[in-house]
Formats: structure tokens, sequence, C-alpha cells
């Protein structure tokens, strides 16, 4: 098969769930598995996959531990130690062992949940996508996946 416009054979694409240009920020939804219907907003400005401690909550039941922690400064100024928490995401039909830092300060995520009018589960960071290949494309609103089978 012939390849187009830079484009791999077994690109696949997440659509945003909101209008970014409206919004401000890019969001995705999971639309299959144990995690459907949970949102995510993509941070390009964290390195680090955030999880608010509200969404941990309602999902560790889901989620597996994973040993180790971080210091991190909190939305006041003042570090914090935050543990982490892994769980198995399905994007495309593909899963990923996603590790998260948990923030059971829900002061940022409760906020950006308020704003926004849906819950936000955390925030998906630069070296994931690094990792597994993931562009932000605007123009077309999307998440675009490259050369996965």
């Amino acid at each position: 098969m012939t390849k187009t416009n830079n484009v791999q054979e077994g690109t696949r694409r997440i659509k945003f769930f909101t209008d970014a240009t409206v919004m401000g920020l890019p969001f995705i939804r999971i639309n299959e598995g144990d995690f459907k219907g949970i949102v995510f907003m993509i941070d390009t400005g964290s390195n680090e996959n955030v999880m608010f401690g509200y969404a941990y909550q309602l999902l560790k039941d889901l989620l597996r531990s994973v040993e180790g922690s971080i210091i991190n400064y909190g939305i006041d100024g003042k570090q914090v130690e935050l543990n982490y928490t892994c769980g198995t995401f399905s994007f495309c039909s593909k899963e990923y062992d996603m590790t998260f830092v948990v923030r059971e300060d829900d002061i940022g995520g409760k906020q950006l949940s308020e704003d926004v009018g849906f819950p936000i589960t955390g925030m998906i960071g630069t070296k994931f996508m690094l990792e597994h290949g993931w562009m932000i494309d605007f123009a077309n609103q999307e998440i675009v996946i490259r050369g996965t089978n």
C-alpha cells in the first residue's frame, strides 16, 4: 500500500471531546473498555500523567498500586509528595498501561471540571505522548497516533 501525505499505514485518531478553539484546551474521552466515558485533558506543560484525587477514589478498584512517589509543588506553591497508580486504558482498540501521579488535593481538578462543565479524570502529559507516538493536531481537533497496528 502506498503512503500519501506522510500518513503511515496504521495511523489512528482520537477526536477531541470538545472544540479546543472554544474550550482553549484539548480533551479526549475514552470510548471503550473498563474506563469508558472518562475524560482526560492533554497537558503539554506536564511531563507526568496526573489523576485527580476524586477520580482516583472512584476508579481505585480498577487501578494498580505502583511503588515510589515524587515530590511536586502544589497549586499553593508548597511541596507535596505524590504517589503513583497504574491502569490499563484503551484508545483506538489498543491498550496502554498508563502510570499516573495522584493529586489528592482536588483544588485544581475540581475547579477545572467546574469551569468546563464536565468531570475530568486527570491529565495526559508529554512523556506518555512521546513514548507512544501521540501527536496533537489542533487543525483537525484530534490526537494522531502514527504507525500503530
